[in-house]
């Protein structure tokens, strides 16, 4: 079973593929198949462009991966917005 992480990631365009990376491999690691893990990495896209929309220089997003029974929960805060994606992974390995 994968351990629940924490991870902060500026705002900055330079990190933005970072997450997203991060969210396709743990999905891999969790047991995923190559399709679910370039769908946990394309939510956790999406999100975070929610979470950061009108960032000012400087700030950052807040991660928190954890394994859950059947996929992969992060959520994401930044600047006051949240928002939780789940990836729902057919047969995780334990």
């Amino acid at each position: 079973m994968l351990d629940a992480f924490s991870l902060i990631v500026p705002t900055d365009p330079t990190f933005e593929s970072l997450a997203p990376e991060l969210a396709t491999r743990y999905a891999e690691l969790a047991g995923g198949s190559p399709a679910d893990a370039q769908a946990a990495g394309a939510a956790l896209r999406a999100a975070l462009a929610r979470v950061s929309q009108g960032a000012v220089p400087g700030e950052h997003v807040d991660l928190a991966f954890r394994p859950e029974a059947g996929g992969v929960h992060v959520d994401l805060t930044c600047a006051g917005k949240t928002e939780t994606i789940n990836v729902t992974i057919p047969v995780v390995k334990s």
